[in-house]
């Protein structure tokens, strides 16, 4: 029976990786990098090893985590200049294993991703991102490029998907309470995609956020989006990391529970019902079992958070 594990204290990344970079077009959010590193890390080959192709690897501490977590051989992909001189300075290793490049992974293909490694990225191969997922109207997204992720917070998750099914990688995904999770599950499935494990984290909303509810409230009033009101802060959502396996040639699953978008949102809709950031709801007296095992991160604040 799947079940229910908590960790309070960041794991994956290092005491310098929670400091905040200082640069202005450096995404930082330690809660969401965390999150990404365990998805990759469940997704990993038992005992370690395997390839990861991060698609918008921003600052780069993710790359490095996942490779302290196991991975062979990490290969970020990111649009951003000053982001990329960043992660090229701060967490590039000498020999190679893990490694950044200059790209726009909405517009490559998976052939020309690839060609973006300095030499080839070898099998089994694993696809993460974590994506802008903030649902923003059209003037506030356009601002904050950083965490837009169109009208329903998926913008990008059409081409990550497309990437890792082309390249039959099982996929990392990282996503918010509130974008449109129902609609991110149908996605996976229709790509050949099952849920093998999720990973929750309570955050507080964003100060642009806060400033800008207006299509999280929506959604959220349309039955598509999952908000934390009954805990110790009165807008907050959750962070949701989706580890998926992919078909196998027969077509079947190749692991991972039965599951889709009702079964996520009755999910999170379970979690919201807690009081701390524990997330106690999930395996109080009397509750359903998960259909996945689920991870709660009951992490300390962030000293600082920094979007654009």
């Amino acid at each position: 029976m799947p079940s229910v594990s908590r960790v309070d204290a960041y794991t994956h990344l290092t005491p310098d990786d929670l400091k905040p970079p200082g640069e202005p077009e450096v995404f930082f959010e330690p809660a969401d990098t965390e999150i990404g590193v365990w998805v990759a890390a469940d997704l990993l080959p038992p005992g370690g090893g395997g390839t990861v192709l991060d698609l918008g690897s921003g600052s780069g501490a993710a790359a490095a985590a996942i490779a302290r977590a196991g991975a062979a051989r990490v290969h970020g992909v990111d649009n951003g200049r000053q982001t990329l001189r960043w992660a090229e300075r701060h967490y590039a290793s000498a020999d190679g294993r893990v490694s950044f490049a200059l790209g726009d992974y909405s517009v490559l293909s998976p052939r020309e991703l690839l060609a973006t490694a300095p030499g080839e990225l070898p099998r089994p191969l694993v696809v993460t991102s974590n994506p802008a997922y903030v649902p923003l109207p059209g003037a506030a997204a356009r601002t904050h490029p950083s965490i837009s992720g169109g009208a329903d917070g998926l913008k990008w998750a059409g081409s990550i998907i497309g990437h890792a099914r082309t390249l039959g990688a099982d996929l990392g995904l990282t996503i918010g309470s509130y974008s449109t999770p129902r609609r991110a599950a149908a996605l996976l499935a229709e790509a050949g995609y099952r849920i093998a494990a999720v990973t929750l984290c309570p955050l507080p909303f964003g100060a642009f956020t806060r400033a800008h509810p207006e299509r999280v409230l929506a959604l959220e009033e349309r039955g598509e989006a999952v908000l934390w009101r009954s805990g110790p802060d009165p807008l907050a959502y959750f962070v949701v990391g989706l580890a998926c396996r992919r078909a196998d040639a027969a077509g079947q699953p190749d692991g991972g529970q039965p599951g889709g978008g009702k079964e996520l949102l009755d999910l999170l809709h379970t979690a919201a019902r807690s009081a701390t950031t524990r997330l106690e709801s999930l395996d109080a007296p009397g509750a359903a079992p998960p259909p996945w095992p689920v991870r709660v991160l009951d992490l300390p604040p962030a000293a600082a958070r920094h979007h654009w």
